[in-house]
């Protein structure tokens, strides 16, 4: 193929989700390819190593995938040559004064960095000689003199490294060329989106369903990777310790790099629209296209079955969902020991991948049986929803951290009710945001995060009251049938991606 012709329409820059697993952004993007059959699309997938989530896609992909690229962060680049190191001194000082530029917050030298990349990869040079040069070295020392003399400096040298080798990996990566490039996260696939803008010339749109700097601050709150000088409480504030801190600025870098270069920002709600320029981005460019489900897939007789074989069975509480930590998925066994010492015949459903975190997945199987819920509770891993939800009388979601969570919206097209923690868009989801979706009344009940009681009492309400159920059911059916409809979101992308092309083909 002639490197001046696109490889595809759309490149979607993706980072541990599709087309390698299931559920979540996944199955949205999944949809989203699957509904436009006349746009072709490329995959570039960002994974911590290559072959890290084997070599099988999760899905089946659609025809107009024409291809897939798996690029990992932490595969060494080769080896590093010295003797071309000196010769090219002048430009690896320059690759790491822009580095630094980046470092301090300035996301303008991001093209520039991309260009000094490219004359460095013409010569020869590799990331992995930027990362081994002296002038690296020169910039890891002031940095530390600066701002970290009182730590250790091998702590901080090997968190340096650990930070550099995958922004330089994406600096060095050769993206297929597109009409145009669309990621789903800022983070790692923000930052390659933007260089493969940078490189070719073309348009990136981002959609974030969650925040990605706040589900890192999330995951830093509690990582026991980072050591501390400091051994008090752990905050994420200005007065962290130093290594909380670093990695808060790192990912923070990395998502004002995305917002900068994107000509368009979308996400699912205003809250998350806030967030969104809290963070760095324009305010002009922010835009809210909601998440939607295939109402049509849900008709009548469908959602009529669907309530007859909830009165067949025993009370059934389902968690839907990913089995990792930012699910807590712990909270929500809790809640059920509680719930099911009223209602000893509860069914409990645990609806979802096992695979992103296995660890803590054995945890949860270990913890139900700890709890007593070994007669009562099943993890049955990855399942079609639509079909499994039919025999459901109550959808859980116990998250920490959410976006507009689809399965709040699947729950509503068979009229279920939900009870789900005040995160994200779930609030609205369930009590409406406008006064016209208000007056549809409430599909759920809000509960707080972390809190196995309340989660429990919010249950066992609905369990007390059958009429409650249906009536909540009905009012979040009728949200999802009005507000929530996937082929306005579709047709909406298609409309984006049309506009982006079109503005590739006048030029």
């Amino acid at each position: 193929m002639n490197p001046n012709e696109d490889r595809a329409d759309v490149v979607l820059v993706l980072e541990g989700t599709y087309p390698f697993v299931l559920g979540g952004v996944s199955a949205w993007v999944h949809r989203i390819v699957g509904q436009l059959p006349d746009l072709r699309f490329g995959v570039v997938h960002i994974a911590p190593r290559a072959g890290y989530y084997g070599e099988a896609p999760a899905y089946e992909l659609p025809a107009n995938v024409v291809f897939v690229e798996e690029l990992g962060l932490n595969s060494a680049d080769g080896r590093a040559h010295p003797r071309r190191q000196r010769r090219a001194r002048h430009l690896l000082v320059a690759m790491w004064r822009e580095l630094m530029r980046l470092r301090d917050g300035e996301a303008a030298a991001l093209p520039e960095l991309t260009l000094r990349a490219r004359r460095l990869r013409d010569a020869g040079i590799s990331a992995l000689d930027v990362l081994e040069s002296e002038a690296c070295w020169d910039a890891l020392t002031a940095c530390y003199q600066k701002e970290a003399a009182d730590q250790s400096f091998l702590d901080f040298f090997w968190t340096w490294r650990v930070a550099y080798q995958p922004v330089l990996a994406l600096l060095f990566a050769e993206v297929p060329r597109a009409g145009m490039y669309h990621t789903v996260s800022t983070g790692y696939a923000g930052l390659l989106a933007a260089v493969a803008s940078a490189q070719h010339e073309r348009s990136v749109i981002l959609t974030e369903h969650g925040i990605y700097t706040k589900e890192r601050r999330i995951e830093i709150y509690s990582a026991n990777w980072i050591h501390d000088a400091d051994d008090g409480a752990l905050v994420i504030d200005s007065s962290a310790p130093y290594f909380r801190q670093f990695w808060n600025r790192h990912f923070e870098t990395l998502s004002r790099c995305c917002y900068r270069e994107a000509q368009r920002i979308f996400t699912l709600y205003g809250q998350n629209r806030e967030s969104q320029i809290d963070d760095g981005a324009d305010p002009d460019r922010c835009e809210i296209v909601p998440n939607g489900v295939d109402v049509a897939a849900y008709d009548v007789a469908a959602i009529a079955a669907a309530a007859a074989r909830r009165e067949q069975h025993p009370f059934t509480v389902a968690f839907v969902g990913r089995v990792c930590p930012i699910k807590d998925v712990r909270t929500f066994l809790a809640a059920m020991r509680l719930v099911a010492r009223e209602v000893p015949e509860l069914v409990v459903r645990v609806l979802g991948p096992m695979a992103e975190d296995v660890e803590y997945a054995e945890q949860c199987r270990t913890f139900a049986v700890e709890l007593g819920l070994g007669d009562n509770v099943r993890f049955e891993g990855p399942v079609d929803v639509r079909v499994e939800l039919a025999g459901v009388d109550v959808v859980v979601l116990t998250s920490i951290s959410e976006a507009q969570p689809l399965v709040v919206l699947e729950a509503g097209a068979l009229g279920i009710p939900v009870v789900a923690t005040d995160v994200g868009s779930c609030r609205e989801l369930l009590e409406g945001r406008t006064p016209a979706d208000q007056a549809l009344g409430v599909g759920g009940l809000v509960t707080p995060i972390a809190s196995p009681g309340a989660v429990a009492r919010a249950v066992l309400e609905l369990h007390a009251d059958a009429e409650l159920r249906d009536r909540m059911g009905q009012s979040l059916q009728a949200r999802v049938r009005r507000f929530y409809d996937e082929s306005s979101m579709v047709a909406t992308y298609r409309g984006i991606y049309e506009h982006c092309l079109q503005t590739v083909a006048v030029d």
